[in-house]
């Protein structure tokens, strides 16, 4: 007759005699290991409560009445199986206790020593159940990793919105990882911008253009002058430009990233507003 539980590093448990018969005077909680040794847990008598073992002293309470014995602040140490000792005879239960650390956040080691630079390995190297998962949500299938965990081999979908996690879960706990985003893994040109025209407000003289992509965006004038953009939703800036009454003034967008830079078709003031002649 046993009784299993799991618990996590400072749970409490307790355990409890299926019977108690009176009269009783006295009752010995004891511990196994996993290594075979056996300790005394917390002891009563005529004489009162003692706990012997520094392992459960301040932490272990006993109820004399109905045999249970309760422990706080668990670490990995009280895990064993549990045994009652009632008026001097072993009863016949058995509790099995064991404790377990919480998985911790893993982190995603990235190798890209393979010679396809459109191809890298993702590491998840913990001894814990390791749980792959892909943006979509569909989980994926790992391959041992030497000496422990698990990896994955992603390819360039040329999406860098698509990203991958990995889960970490033990019986007692479970954490997933920071996202891993294509655009982290792979070095991808950036495209040749298109700027867009947003004409809908009031005034005439007045439009907006857009640069909606994902990359470091600069706008520039026909001067050369860098100009402040402002955030657009859902991604990339626009900047407010106003009619100078000159045809030849023009606007540029460039896109940079880490690995090429590309500049737009140049927007000019004569196609941006009805010029009066």
């Amino acid at each position: 007759m046993s009784e299993d539980q799991t618990k996590p590093v400072g749970d409490t448990v307790s355990f409890r005699p299926a019977n108690i018969n009176p009269p009783v005077t006295s009752i010995i909680w004891k511990q196994r290991s996993s290594s075979g040794n056996v300790v005394k847990v917390i002891e009563w008598d005529d004489d009162g409560f003692n706990t012997p073992s520094p392992r459960f002293k301040n932490i272990t309470t006993l109820d004399e009445k109905t045999g249970q014995i309760t422990i706080t602040k668990l670490t990995v140490d009280h895990s064993g199986v549990y045994t009652i000792d009632i008026n001097s005879k072993e009863q016949e239960q058995r509790f099995n206790l064991k404790v377990m650390a919480p998985v911790p956040k893993p982190e995603i080691q990235i190798d890209r020593r393979g010679k396809n630079p459109d191809v890298v390995r993702l590491i998840c190297e913990y001894n814990e159940t390791v749980i792959w998962k892909n943006s979509t949500g569909k989980i994926l299938k790992g391959s041992n990793h030497n000496p422990k965990g698990e990896f994955i081999t992603v390819e360039n979908k040329r999406n860098p919105d698509n990203f991958y996690t990995c889960t970490l879960k033990n019986a007692v706990s479970e954490e997933t990882s920071d996202r891993v985003y294509e655009r982290k893994l792979f070095k991808t040109p950036v495209p040749k911008p298109e700027i867009q025209i947003d004409r809908r407000g009031k005034n005439p003289d007045v439009v907006r253009l857009i640069c909606e992509y994902n990359e470091t965006v600069i706008w520039k004038n026909s001067t050369g002058k860098i100009l402040k953009g402002s955030n657009h939703n859902p991604k990339g800036e626009f900047i407010t430009v106003e009619n100078k009454r000159n045809p030849d003034n023009f606007y540029t967008c460039t896109l940079k990233n880490a690995m090429s830079e590309e500049t737009s078709d140049r927007v000019y003031e004569r196609k941006l507003f009805k010029m009066i002649v």
